[in-house]
């Protein structure tokens, strides 16, 4: 079978795709992955994936944030004309294409190639923030994603929350959820844990993801109990500021970024994970971070802000606490509770346990395998 697996970066910081890219080669299938350059591009990460890279690479100087409209336009063309070009050229079995900006290409490749077509949908992309702000943009784009989604020979969503938004909301069949789980980690090769009680967020670092109240809640822990914050992003020196200026910095610690195969054992150190994303708009509120999983690999508690994902996954494992505000207070109280009521942690944390064997991508992995083969099959008939 031959897949074509299409995603609008450059591969290396997008876990999601590298792990379809490494089980549709481990189960036999020449892979061929489509992407474009960007600032995370690095030649030789690529020539180690261990399938044929095809790169959309229009030079540095169109890379990351554009000067002009005309480069912006030339740039946004290439992204849509040269897959369906490269496409043609491999003619796959299957095209697997990754969010709705690779969609409308995808779309089109497909019905030139006969290949069966899978969205893998990672977020709400027309409730997203950059396209909330640009409403032509996201008239169009919503308008265009109800179209294609109807012609789709699979969906996929990262979680049940988003899952129904989209069969509701397009009035299609209920995608299939396929979470962003990391690969199952053995507990003999996490870290040992940390001397205090300390609390960790991960991930990238931007607005609304609760990053600011948790720096503040320091204020209001528990003698000895400490906070760390291990990622990068746009808002980070704000954060470092916060600490400092509200004399924080004997409680908080940032820690130094990591590859993506050293997150779950990197965070393992820790006592308890946090995952306070703020509802403020549909795709917030509807799909799940990726972070919440590894805190769950790593076996350690996690606290929630209350969406429905978050809901629904705690209802079914009782993995962590869920708070009813993203507020300093909130959060503090939340951290506080844990660190004193050891039987509470104790049980959370052979919750993890149990869910870090279900929620793993060797299992998730399965649900993608399958779709590949039912509509390889439908394929050849």
């Amino acid at each position: 079978m031959i897949i074509c697996i299409l995603v609008s970066n450059s591969l290396k910081k997008d876990p999601r795709v590298i792990k379809q890219v490494k089980v549709a080669v481990a189960n036999g299938n020449e892979v061929f992955f489509i992407g474009t350059r960007d600032i995370n591009y690095d030649k030789q990460f690529l020539d180690n994936v261990g399938c044929n890279i095809n790169i959309i690479d229009l030079g540095e100087k169109y890379v990351g944030a554009l000067p002009n409209l005309f480069m912006k336009l030339k740039r946004r063309w290439c992204w849509f004309y040269y897959p369906i070009k490269m496409i043609k050229r491999i003619k796959p079995d299957i095209i697997h294409a990754n969010d709705f900006d690779t969609l409308p290409s995808a779309f089109l490749a497909a019905k030139k190639t006969k290949s069966k077509l899978v969205y893998d949908s990672h977020e709400i992309f027309c409730e997203n923030i950059n396209i909330q702000k640009k409403p032509v943009r996201k008239c169009i784009s919503k308008i265009l994603e109800r179209m294609l989604v109807k012609k789709v020979d699979a969906m996929i969503s990262v979680s049940n929350a988003a899952a129904n938004y989209f069969a509701n909301t397009y009035e299609i069949k209920l995608p299939t959820v396929i979470t962003n789980c990391p690969y199952s980690v053995e507990p003999t090769k996490l870290e040992t844990k940390v001397k205090h009680f300390t609390a960790i967020y991960s991930g990238i670092m931007i607005e609304d993801r609760g990053y600011e109240e948790y720096v503040k809640s320091a204020a209001y822990l528990e003698h000895g109990i400490k906070l760390a914050l291990l990622g990068y992003g746009p808002i980070l020196d704000k954060l470092k500021a916060i600490s400092s200026e509200d004399n924080l910095d004997n409680r908080v610690s940032f820690e130094k970024p990591v590859e993506i195969a050293e997150i779950v054992p990197a965070i393992s150190k820790f006592h308890v994970g946090i995952v306070v994303t703020k509802p403020l708009n549909i795709n917030f509120l509807y799909t799940v971070s990726n972070k919440l999983f590894e805190y769950v690999q790593a076996r350690i508690p996690v606290i929630m802000s209350n969406i429905p994902e978050h809901r629904y996954l705690n209802e079914k494992y009782k993995f962590g606490l869920i708070i009813d505000e993203v507020s300093p207070m909130q959060i503090s109280k939340a951290i506080n509770m844990l660190a004193a009521d050891q039987e509470l942690y104790e049980t959370l944390s052979v919750n993890c346990e149990k869910m870090a064997k279900e929620m793993c991508w060797e299992n998730e992995s399965e649900k993608l395998i399958n779709i590949y083969k039912d509509r390889h099959d439908k394929h050849l008939n």
